[in-house]
């Protein structure tokens, strides 16, 4: 099932399962900017991360001595959201704790999405509830895929990922599905990152200490989409395969464990502790050109 919203400039569709968004359609041209799904390359669309970004180590991770499994990227995105509130341009999803998330998940907790629409504008913001005195620990974050080529007799190659500002940054490699240690720099005062057919191969690209707070993919000098991940410490960006048509730009709030990572949840990087009847709330949005 899904839900839609729209307004002058923009239409969504977001599917209960994961509360995720499946389609951001601009009318005026009716082009399709998300990611439809398939089984050729990948069958999402925008997932949402939470309690976990990436894999774990041995697929389990350690909190007060007992041990928990959790799959790649945590649960919420294969569960049932509720729409708890639809307005004129907001559509609020909830997913609660509940005797399924508690056997993989010591937590109780609220996750709240809400998609706002302004003008050609899409923000999605995440909110974290800790309904208890104790301390909750998780991670969060965005998956958006988006169609990379966005017209036809295009390639992904022809486009390039520009930067808020130029930056001089390395990027964390992955190799299977865990940071190695290693560091590669990739952007040397750059603002311009093209996507080359193997710019892929090594797995997804993961940026930290960026000094940008927005992205724009681009064809030459013509803007299709920024998308804006200020307060984000980390930014993935990653597709399937060197032909898979489509471009992930995920704003994030944590890491896929390193291969020496010793798998207690409290110590896994960009973890967030919220304290007791804490709240946590944060936005990134993406800019229709």
């Amino acid at each position: 099932m899904k839900a839609t919203l729209e307004n002058g400039q923009l239409q969504i569709a977001v599917k209960k399962k994961g509360g995720e968004l499946c389609s951001l359609l601009k009318k005026s041209t009716q082009t399709e900017y998300i990611w439809q799904a398939g089984p050729d390359y990948w069958n999402r669309h925008a997932p949402v991360l939470f309690p976990i970004i990436g894999a774990l180590k041995d697929g389990i991770y350690y909190y007060e001595g007992k041990c928990y499994k959790m799959g790649q990227h945590g649960m919420a995105r294969d569960l049932p959201f509720q729409l708890v509130e639809k307005k004129d341009d907001e559509l609020v999803f909830s997913l609660k704790s509940s005797p399924y998330t508690l056997e993989r998940y010591p937590f109780e907790f609220e996750l709240q999405i809400m998609y706002t629409l302004r003008e050609n504008e899409l923000a999605t913001t995440y909110r974290v509830i800790n309904p208890t005195d104790n301390k909750l620990y998780f991670s969060i974050g965005g998956h958006p895929a988006f169609n990379c080529p966005l017209n036809e007799k295009e390639k992904r190659s022809d486009y390039q990922l520009v930067f808020e500002k130029p930056e001089t940054v390395k990027i964390q490699r992955i190799i299977n599905g865990f940071r190695n240690g290693t560091w590669e720099l990739i952007l040397d005062g750059q603002r311009e990152l093209p996507v080359t057919d193997d710019l892929f191969e090594k797995d997804a690209l993961i940026f930290k200490g960026l000094k940008s707070n927005s992205v724009t993919l681009q064809k030459g000098s013509q803007p299709f989409l920024t998308l804006n991940f200020k307060g984000f410490p980390y930014l993935g960006i990653w597709s399937k395969s060197a032909t898979a048509p489509f471009v992930c730009i995920e704003p994030w709030f944590g890491l896929t464990d390193d291969t020496k990572h010793n798998r207690q949840l409290t110590e896994k990087e960009g973890v967030i502790a919220l304290e007791g009847k804490g709240e946590f709330r944060h936005t990134y949005s993406i800019l229709i050109h």
